[in-house]
């Protein structure tokens, strides 16, 4: 099921979004926040800052209706990660966010990008399936891979990773 699009907004997070950023994250379970960190996390006020003032990083949050429905984090290294809502996930917020990375990705000429998630992380190992993100399983991670080639004019392509 998809939101309506008339009700969704996307943009760069600015240093008053570290509460809604914090609303998001205290909503997650603590399965959501494992999923997430990688391990049992509680987040803070302080991680909310500094997703938003951070300078090697570019965070974008999605508001459905005003609502805070998800973030997504892309750092210069080309890392990335990104977080739903509950009550907001199957409905496109995923996409619509990794759309968003990878236009910004682009903009800063970053040639690559990479997420790290668990094997159990079915839907962003999906979301990476679908934006054709090669994966490579590493014990019980699994590794997504985007290559942004400049002669493709903005197409994302699928390449092999080294």
């Amino acid at each position: 099921m998809e939101c309506q699009r008339d009700n969704i907004e996307i943009r760069e997070a600015t240093e008053n979004d570290w509460m809604l950023i914090y609303e998001l994250y205290s909503s997650l379970t603590t399965e959501d926040l494992y999923l997430r960190f990688f391990h049992f996390y509680k987040f803070s006020k302080n991680d909310a800052i500094k997703m938003t003032t951070g300078k090697d990083h570019v965070t974008f949050v999605v508001l459905v209706n005003g609502k805070i429905a998800g973030e997504g984090t892309l750092h210069l290294s080309g890392e990335l990660s990104l977080v739903t809502r509950a009550e907001f996930r199957r409905m496109g917020i995923g996409s619509i966010i990794m759309k968003k990375i990878i236009e910004r990705a682009k903009e800063l000429g970053l040639r690559r990008l990479i997420f790290y998630t668990l094997l159990e992380n079915a839907a962003m190992i999906a979301l990476g399936r679908k934006f054709g993100f090669k994966l490579e399983e590493d014990e019980d991670t699994v590794i997504g891979v985007l290559d942004l080639d400049a002669k493709t004019k903005g197409r994302v392509i699928e390449t092999s990773s080294q």
